[in-house]
């Protein structure tokens, strides 16, 4: 194979092995972080109440894994407690602090319960040592398990409505971030090939042979520089050579090699992997 048709396949592979690592999301602090929800109102309390007040509960987790939270209330008065619980009532961890005061000398005096409140009602971060009933002793992790299980409600108890005037189930927050992979260069007109259900590329054709048929796994398929039907990948990964332009044994096996290196090696930079292909296209 001459020296020009070996640096236009070196170039091909190279631009799209690029192309392709360039769109794996890269994930940010913001995108990792674990956020809950939980809206309260008078009907989720078991029986319900008549109270008109509402409210939020809103739950991030934090990088040194603890729970910072807030919670919003309108239109109600006299609370008493803010516990999160399980279904059934039993006590978890309590978000208001019960040992509040107000003014101070001989004015002091406890603010619980509360005056009227329209909005933020309490707020703070949830550590282990707040944990209480059946999580006593364990981790804010175990307290996130049984949240993502859909087990965990905050109820915001008063004066007139011990047992709960406003109540909410808390769950995974709608508004947590998606990653959006950036688009893929084309580098011909020819139509672009099909991509797999989990990772792949396919180079760039340079005459109207098919597309490749990428497998379930990993791979790329060679650019075509005749009509011969495009390659079929297998299920691992690799690349097939096309018919007439081919590659030498001894280049196929290099760049194969490099290939199932850099899915195996997690370390190996994009940068040592373009070189390893590049050298492949060097050898005869």
């Amino acid at each position: 194979m001459s020296n020009f048709h070996s640096k236009i396949i070196a170039a091909t592979i190279i631009a799209s092995v690029i192309a392709a690592l360039s769109t794996f999301p890269i994930l940010t602090y913001a995108q990792q972080q674990t956020n809950f929800a939980a809206n309260l109102s008078g009907k989720n309390i078991v029986p319900p109440t008549n109270s008109t007040a509402t409210g939020t509960a809103t739950f991030s987790l934090n990088p040194n894994g603890n729970l910072s939270y807030q919670v919003n209330a309108m239109n109600i008065n006299m609370v008493i407690g803010v516990p999160v619980s399980l279904k059934n009532g039993t006590e978890l961890v309590e978000l208001l602090n019960l040992y509040a005061t107000t003014g101070g000398g001989n004015k002091q005096q406890s603010a619980i319960p509360t005056g009227p409140v329209n909005g933020p009602l309490t707020s703070g971060v949830i550590t282990a040592d707040k944990l209480d009933g059946p999580l006593f002793g364990k981790s804010v992790t175990d307290l996130v398990n049984l949240i993502k299980s859909g087990s965990a409600y905050v109820t915001v108890r008063t004066t007139p409505n011990q047992h709960g005037e406003i109540r909410g189930q808390i769950l995974p927050s709608s508004a947590a971030p998606t990653a959006a992979p950036a688009a893929a260069p084309t580098a011909a007109p020819a139509p672009a090939p099909a991509m797999n259900k989990t990772a792949g590329m396919n180079a760039t054709s340079t005459s109207a042979a098919p597309a490749a048929v990428m497998n379930k796994t990993a791979g790329m398929a060679a650019p075509t520089t005749a009509a011969a039907p495009a390659a079929v990948m297998n299920k691992t990964a690799g690349m097939n050579a096309t018919s007439t332009s081919a590659a030498s044994a001894v280049q196929r096996g290099c760049v194969g090699n490099a290939v199932t290196a850099w899915t195996l090696n997690s370390t190996t930079t994009h940068k040592e992997l373009i070189d390893k292909l590049a050298g492949c296209f060097n050898q005869k």
